[in-house]
């Protein structure tokens, strides 16, 4: 097993990605910190690794909220003396063209898909510097490699996180910790659910999130002294 003895905190863990990491995590022998701002999806979710003789735990965190992440962290601490691995999952997504987007979506996106990355990075970071050893994979998407009209928001949230990314990387790379971007391209998961039938045909041609998983499990297990700053999925 790939991940025995690692701590792996997972944001958005109660669905899509977030949900097949943490199960992928756990076969490879990680106990999985499942967090998400609804607790009851989460222990659906912790029960079905622990089903599986995996490990896992849950915590609800808002990644929004700065207080409640930096209570968090220093319980998983306090209770496991390390944090190996951070997987910055949670999004949002409200697709709108410049003319459509409203404020409240612009700063909503923005808030929790730029800002949520960095409030979760800025919190984890002292224990991983104090390790001297750590891995953070931040999911971004492809829109930022190829942008699309009608999604204004969206797209200068993820590409803010791609910079916020690539230069905590730059900065971290000399201290053991790998700071690893992945971009897949549009994935089937609940994300598309307001907007999309679950039955509609374009659903067949996206990535399965079984196959975003084990990529992030692939930037998980880069070594810092490699530094790789990003890795791209197509279907």
């Amino acid at each position: 097993m790939q991940l025995q003895n690692k701590i792996a905190l997972i944001t958005g863990a109660s669905s899509g990605i977030g949900k097949e990491t943490a199960k992928l995590f756990a076969k490879e022998g990680a106990l999985v910190i499942l967090t998400a701002r609804h607790l009851n999806k989460l222990k659906i979710v912790e029960n079905e690794i622990k089903n599986n003789n995996g490990k896992a735990e849950s915590y609800s965190m808002d990644i929004t909220n700065r207080q409640q992440i930096k209570n968090t962290i220093k319980k998983i601490i306090e209770k496991h003396k390390k944090i190996d691995i951070l997987v910055n999952n949670a999004g949002i997504v409200v697709w709108g063209s410049i003319e459509d987007c409203t404020y409240k979506d612009f700063d909503d996106q923005v808030k929790f898909n730029l800002t949520g990355s960095f409030n979760t990075i800025k919190e984890i970071i002292p224990y991983m510097v104090k390790q001297k050893s750590g891995s953070i994979v931040n999911i971004i998407t492809s829109t930022v490699k190829n942008t699309k009209a009608g999604r204004v928001a969206y797209a200068a949230s993820k590409y803010g996180q791609a910079g916020l990314s690539n230069a905590v990387h730059e900065d971290l790379k000399s201290k053991g910790i790998s700071v690893v971007a992945v971009y897949p391209s549009k994935t089937n998961t609940p994300i598309h659910d307001p907007y999309m039938s679950k039955n509609d045909p374009e659903r067949k041609t996206m990535l399965k999130p079984e196959q975003v998983a084990e990529v992030v499990l692939k930037a998980a297990l880069i070594p810092a002294e490699k530094d790789v700053k990003e890795l791209v999925i197509n279907p």
